[in-house]
């Protein structure tokens, strides 16, 4: 079941965030509006389907970029895997077109930018009679130092986005603490014009904390590749 909404979310992103945004709202708003006698009305229902649909698309975007990410790094371990390959074929002189052609099943899609690299060596090796091996061999080790890099500036932001974690679950928590301790938060969320204004400030907020927190990641990750 994960592997079919994992593949759902990765090459569906827009349907599947449509789809889910919307069970997630018909679900909200029921719970807020039509749960039992004496809910909270159509306001409230509609503010909830609201909010739920925001955060419902929000979620399977941010799972479609992590998924797309982790397709990078697997291609790009994959592509360096098959170009030392490469590079061990060519120097025990196996023709170059051969070994092309044994190397290309195992070629990641993904990797379109290590292909058009290896392609400029091999295009170089050809043009003015460099080693081909010896161009490939440093290509691959170039390939795992940014991915080495890369590794490490993920390490390194671990705790960037604990926080980004922490100021999304952090608000929810406290509006579940108000209810149980019987303060109304929802009702006062989802039914007042003053409580659905916060609501919409505290998610812009949130956007925006999390927008900043995730170009402090792409910085780091930057200059750490």
């Amino acid at each position: 079941m994960t592997a079919i909404a994992n593949a759902l979310i990765t090459y569906r992103p827009k349907t599947t965030a449509a789809g889910v945004a919307l069970a997630a709202a018909l679900l909200a708003a029921w719970l807020a509006g039509y749960r039992h006698q004496g809910g909270l009305g159509p306001l409230a229902a509609a503010t909830a389907a609201a909010i739920a649909a925001v955060y419902a698309a929000a979620a399977v975007t941010a799972r479609h970029r992590a998924l797309c990410r982790r397709r990078r790094r697997e291609a790009d371990r994959a592509a360096a895997d098959t170009v030392a390959y490469l590079a061990a074929d060519l120097a025990a002189g196996t023709d170059p077109v051969r070994a092309l052609a044994a190397a290309e099943p195992d070629w990641p899609a993904e990797a379109e930018a290590t292909a058009a690299r290896l392609r400029s060596a091999l295009t170089i090796a050809a043009d003015l009679g460099a080693p081909a091996a010896e161009l490939c061999r440093r290509l691959a080790e170039h390939l795992r130092d940014t991915q080495q890099a890369a590794a490490r500036a993920h390490a390194q932001t671990a705790s960037i986005r604990t926080t980004a974690a922490l100021l999304i679950a952090l608000p929810v928590a406290g509006i579940g603490f108000g209810e149980m301790l019987g303060a109304g938060a929802l009702a006062y969320l989802l039914a007042n014009p003053l409580g659905i204004a916060a609501a919409a400030t505290a998610i812009g907020l949130q956007a925006a904390g999390v927008a900043w927190t995730g170009a402090i990641i792409g910085s780091v990750g930057t200059g750490g590749a």
